[in-house]
Formats: structure tokens, sequence, C-alpha cells
């Protein structure tokens, strides 16, 4: 049986790129909706728990079907807060409550396009791990590092890396992975201990790359809208709507 988890969508207010990021409607249904809408279908909604500052942002939340059991103290809705603080937070306040839970999940509203097939394969891979702290959403990096340096006039170090690679084909070379912002899953008491999802021993979990998109900047969003009105991204496949 698996553990139970603390789902926490995180909807700070006060966007600056994008205005109200979190509540703006994406294909008719507000940011925040989707990561709430498809962790409806395996979590009960008592154990998804929207953090943000804003009561309006909790309004939203709960008629998507998230509990909002409080709202987000000054401190940790600044530009400064960080995620672990956020987390922390919510984990302590549930503690308070007397709530038990084997793991808690970090679901970002920036991330609208996970399902949750690979969110509950990602649990199962943590829980069947006993040595594993952590499991955290990856997508494969293009480019790969070879192809990445500091900042500055001249692209010495790819002219190095590219000369060692001239005669091996992009098909050869070793696959890189990096973080995609999907979920951030990890046992309860290691991230106390850790005070974070990412140690020597956090698993990855590749989505597949319609999966795998963040929404930072306008061009994201538009990006997003576009993969919707493609049908790259079934909606109403991934908010369970057959």
């Amino acid at each position: 049986m698996l553990p139970a988890v603390l789902w926490i969508v995180p909807a700070r207010s006060g966007s600056k790129a994008i205005p109200d990021k979190n509540i703006k409607p994406l294909a008719g249904i507000p940011l925040l909706g989707y990561r709430i809408k498809v962790a409806l279908q395996f979590a009960p909604s008592e154990n998804i728990w929207c953090s943000t500052d804003s009561q309006e942002y909790a309004d939203i939340a709960r008629n998507m079907g998230a509990s909002v059991p409080f709202l987000r103290p000054t401190e940790l809705a600044s530009d400064n807060a960080s995620s672990t603080d956020v987390i922390l937070h919510a984990m302590q306040y549930a503690e308070n409550m007397g709530l038990s839970f084997g793991m808690v999940g970090l679901l970002e509203p920036t991330s609208p396009f996970v399902f949750k097939e690979d969110i509950i394969a990602a649990v199962e891979q943590l829980h069947a791990n006993e040595e594993a702290d952590a499991v955290v959403a990856v997508r494969e990096s293009r480019p790969g590092s070879v192809f990445i340096q500091e900042s500055g006039p001249f692209l010495d170090k790819v002219a190095m890396n590219i000369s060692r690679l001239e005669n091996i084909g992009r098909q050869h070379q070793s696959k890189e992975i990096t973080p995609s912002g999907g979920f951030y899953i990890s046992k309860w008491d290691a991230f106390r201990k850790n005070r974070g999802f990412y140690t020597v021993r956090t698993m990855a979990y590749e989505v597949p790359e319609q999966s795998a998109l963040e929404i930072d900047e306008p061009i994201d969003w538009m990006w997003a809208e576009f993969l919707i009105e493609k049908g790259i991204v079934n909606t109403n496949k991934l908010l369970n709507q057959l």
C-alpha cells in the first residue's frame, strides 16, 4: 500500500512576467486548476493543499477542488521566499493538526501538462526504493552541456567540445537530463532532514516531452496555448474529461 502524500500547489500572487499567472485562464481553466484537477484523480481533496497569500487565489483553488487550510504568512509571500520554506510551513501546519503523511509532493502551477499516470508511477518508484530520499521529474536536455558555456565574447569552451565530437553523430552522443519542474516528491522524514528535494539519493523520473513545459515567460504561455490548439496536449484526457 502506498503511503499518504500531502500534495502542495504553491500559488503566490504578484507574478511580474505574466500578471496573476497562477490564476490566468489557459484554455478556460485557471493555471493552478490543472495541477489540482489532475491531483484529484488520485488523491482526496483534503490531501491537496494550495499554499497562497491571496484570498482570491484561495477561493479559486477551493472552487477547483483543493483545500486551503491557511493563507501563507507575509514572510513566505515575497520574491525571496523559497519553495523549501513554503513546504516546511505546510508540513508543520499538518503536523500541528495531528495529520500524518508518508511523503510530501510539490505540484507547481507552471507545469500544467503532467498526467496522473506519471505522478502515480513516480510515487511508486520512490516507495519501492528504500534507499531513495526523493524523486524529481526530468526531461531530456537539449541542447546538451557540450553546447553550453559561461557567458562571454567567445565560444571557446563550446568550440573545444565540438572539436572532440566532430566525428560523433548526434545519435551517438550521451543522453543528458535536467529537471523539468513537473513534480517533486520526497519521503516526509527525508525532506525534514535534508530541507529539500535534491540529495545524492534523489531519483529521476523522465516525463514525456509534451509534459515538460514550464511556463515562466509570455512566450512559454503562447507555446502552451499552441500545444493545446494543435492537440499535442489533449486537455480532455489530461483532466479526465473524456
